[in-house]
């Protein structure tokens, strides 16, 4: 098993991947459909610059992902990540590929001096065993707002 983080150099393995994902599992999905111009471009947009995407590889073939970015507090310090996505595909499932991804994102972790990553989990079996086997993790049912912005809404 290879990881990489993904780059301009790997992202039409990237893509091929997601082209995977999409056909077998699209209501898993964040999107409706692959833009993959779009891809190319945040690859290279420095807002994305913070977010790192771990890709797992087997034989060439990208087969999982891990997506996070870093951020802090400057009032107490206090140091996270929020894990954005982790996805392997159906084949490859079971194989231990997702904990070696949260194994990699938390090497960056440690590298970073993190005190505390999160991330909004599936709530389906599958989902549940994986999460109920991390160590010093605790699974909850916390209350999100989300907010999606809109060009002609004010913030509140």
């Amino acid at each position: 098993m290879l990881f990489e983080r993904l780059s301009q150099d790997n992202a039409e393995e990237y893509i091929a991947y997601l082209r995977i994902a999409m056909k077998e599992e699209p209501d898993k999905m964040t999107a409706e459909a692959i833009d993959e111009q779009g891809i190319k471009g945040r690859l290279s947009d420095p807002f994305f610059n913070q977010t790192v995407s771990i890709l797992a590889k087997e034989n060439g073939k990208v087969v999982g992902r891990i997506e996070y970015h870093f951020y802090g507090c400057v009032q107490d310090g206090y140091r996270m990540a929020y894990v954005n996505w982790v996805y392997v595909l159906k084949a490859y499932r079971h194989k231990g590929i997702a904990q070696k991804l949260f194994v990699e994102f938390e090497k960056d972790c440690a590298q970073k001096h993190i005190d505390q990553y999160y991330l909004l989990r599936a709530v389906n079996e599958e989902a549940n065993r994986f999460y109920e086997n991390f160590k010093n993790a605790e699974l909850s049912d916390s209350p999100v707002l989300r907010k999606y912005f809109k060009a002609d809404e004010p913030a509140l």
